[in-house]
């Protein structure tokens, strides 16, 4: 392996810790939350961040894929880096102010203002944000060791002070409390790198500007796929009630944080496919991206359908039998998780570091304008459920929309289908998990009767979801999956050699 595979596997590996850790902390938080809270508690929370969602886009004005992107590409060479760092953060440090001024001017009139006051602390927190800074030069040690110990912390916090369903504005101060000291800590490595150092020799050839039209390009399909992501919840709470938001809300949760998993490899892939690119070298950036497909699909496929599965057990014993409801609406958002997956590849790991924006704007704009359109119709009839029809719909024309603009340079197409592998054996495991629903969960909670039935239930989904993924490597070593066989060999080098 040499040093950019070894550094590729290393960034991966720390981002992976860090995933990993972002989904076990909800699995913890969120059925307590949803418990505490109560729909109502968790919808009015969701409604409220979802407005301050738009005023947070707006101050990172497409910093985060642009910063990451200019800062891999100028980290050999000192002095360009001081000077474009510097640049990006003032034009950040100004879309930010704007963003809290008009923020705090309208919140008054909009519903619980109060709870929008205090997460107001996220755009605080975008101000000061420099993660953009690390994760371009492939810094993600000190992002992990930061992100690792904040959530943590508010987990702790969460558990501590969040007691009853009037504690929604004691949440959103954890939460945004958090976030601001979060980001607040990455700055210590900046005060004593070079790039505090002469910074009045800046001065002359400073231009903050010049990189307002790129950041835009940028900033634009972000905000488009802001109106096919937090949009649902802003118009499920206009169209519908509280309760439907907080329904909505508890599902995509589950979905985006096993999204964490199958779409970790991303960030990090992002900087190293801009160098590669860049450098004329189109083959490996084919051959990271086929492999980068193949792995997130790996994980993708048997955790959409093992949750679709498991749906109707899961919801009830998760987030309490208030959410029962939520059970169709889990079970259907579930197919999010493999349309992302292969639309992250795409749009974010190939179209952006790329230059590809004009064909990354165009397809996230036909999933808002159809997600939109299908909100508008569907949620006053089917509430939260429409939303998820509305997104599903959108995901899948976004996704066919990239796969046929990229054809004439990367055939993925048949990527896709060269994943068949683990869809098939996530087809068949997904089935029997089904069966097993069906058939042997009745059995357990009849025979172990005086066992405590959340406890049972608990370990009944345990049995279910280890079958289910015994199953899943079964299966795969049977039709001789490459990348099974390449994901073990590397899990057990490194645990052997470490």
């Amino acid at each position: 392996m040499n040093n950019k595979q070894a550094s590729l596997s290393k960034n991966y590996i720390y981002n992976l810790i860090y995933q990993v850790l972002a989904v076990i902390i909800p699995i913890i938080l969120i059925p307590y939350l949803s418990r505490v809270l109560e729909p109502t508690g968790v919808g009015i929370y969701s409604f409220s961040f979802s407005v301050t969602t738009y005023f947070s886009y707006f101050a990172l004005l497409g910093v985060h894929l642009y910063g990451t992107k200019i800062i891999a590409l100028h980290k050999d060479d000192q002095k360009l880096l001081k000077k474009t760092f510097w640049e990006i953060y003032t034009l950040k440090v100004f879309t930010s102010l704007i963003s809290i001024i008009i923020f705090v001017s309208i919140l008054w009139f909009l519903p619980n203002p109060t709870i929008l006051l205090i997460l107001g602390l996220f755009l605080v927190a975008n101000l000061v944000d420099i993660t953009w800074y690390h994760t371009g030069s492939e810094n993600f040690k000190g992002i992990v060791i930061r992100n690792s110990i904040i959530k943590i912390l508010t987990l702790i916090a969460v558990f501590l002070f969040v007691k009853t369903p009037n504690d929604v504005w004691i949440y959103a101060c954890i939460l945004g409390g958090a976030e601001l000291v979060g980001q607040l800590l990455l700055w210590f490595e900046i005060l004593f790198s070079d790039l505090r150092k002469d910074l009045k020799s800046l001065k002359q050839d400073f231009k903050p500007l010049i990189h307002l039209k790129e950041m835009s390009l940028l900033f634009l399909p972000q905000a488009i796929i802001l109106l096919y992501t937090s949009l649902n919840v802003t118009m499920i709470g206009i169209l519908s009630n509280d309760v439907e938001v907080g329904y909505f809300d508890v599902s995509s949760r589950i979905i985006n944080t096993v999204l964490i998993i199958a779409t970790a490899l991303g960030t990090v892939m992002i900087p190293r496919i801009t160098r590669l690119y860049k450098e004329q070298k189109l083959t490996e950036v084919k051959d990271l991206l086929s492999k980068s497909l193949k792995i997130t699909t790996y994980l993708a496929y048997p955790m959409m359908i093992g949750l679709m599965s498991l749906s109707s057990i899961f919801v009830p014993w998760f987030f309490g039998n208030l959410f029962i409801d939520a059970t169709i609406i889990l079970g259907l958002y579930a197919l999010k998780i493999g349309l992302v997956t292969i639309s992250n590849v795409i749009g974010i790991q190939y179209m952006i570091p790329t230059g590809k924006n004009k064909a990354f704007i165009t397809s996230v704009s036909i999933g808002a304008v159809i997600t939109l359109v299908l909100n508008l119709i569907l949620i006053p009839i089917y509430g939260a459920l429409g939303a998820v029809i509305g997104s599903l719909v959108a995901e899948v024309f976004v996704s066919m929309y990239q796969i046929i603009v990229s054809k004439s340079e990367i055939n993925f197409f048949k990527y896709i289908k060269d994943t068949y592998k683990a869809f098939f054996s996530s087809i068949l495991m997904g089935l029997v998990v089904y069966l097993l629903v069906m058939y042997l969960h009745p059995l357990i909670l009849n025979n172990f009767s005086s066992i405590n039935p959340e406890l049972l239930i608990g370990i009944s989904l345990i049995v279910m979801a280890g079958i289910g993924v015994l199953l899943y490597l079964f299966i795969n070593m049977i039709l001789k999956s490459q990348i099974q066989n390449e994901i073990i060999s590397k899990v057990l080098h490194k645990v052997f050699k470490g």
